[in-house]
């Protein structure tokens, strides 16, 4: 099972910076048990998603066999191409 991600509150109590160092510490957690699952870590979808700047479209796609580039590929690309790649949406750049 997916770990439950932290709650986003429109009514939290406290400043801005409160809030975004709790989600943050939140988000933190969530990434530490993903990471601890051995069947979440070996999840292409997770890969593309931590490794590339690829849109979630993008991301389904290429795990698919839709994309223009296989997962290797595109984790490879943007790894050398920088954050610029992959941003379209089109897997170009």
């Amino acid at each position: 099972p997916v770990p439950e991600l932290p709650g986003k509150s429109a009514f939290f109590v406290g400043s801005t910076d409160e809030f975004i160092e709790r989600r943050r510490q939140g988000l933190q957690h969530f990434l530490e048990r993903v990471l601890q699952s051995a069947v979440l870590l070996s999840d292409s979808r997770l890969h593309l998603f931590l490794q590339s700047q690829l849109p979630v479209p993008a991301i389904e796609a290429c795990v698919q066999g839709r994309g223009p580039h296989s997962v290797t590929e595109a984790i490879l690309r943007y790894a050398m191409a920088g954050p610029a790649w992959g941003q379209r949406g089109d897997g170009g750049g």
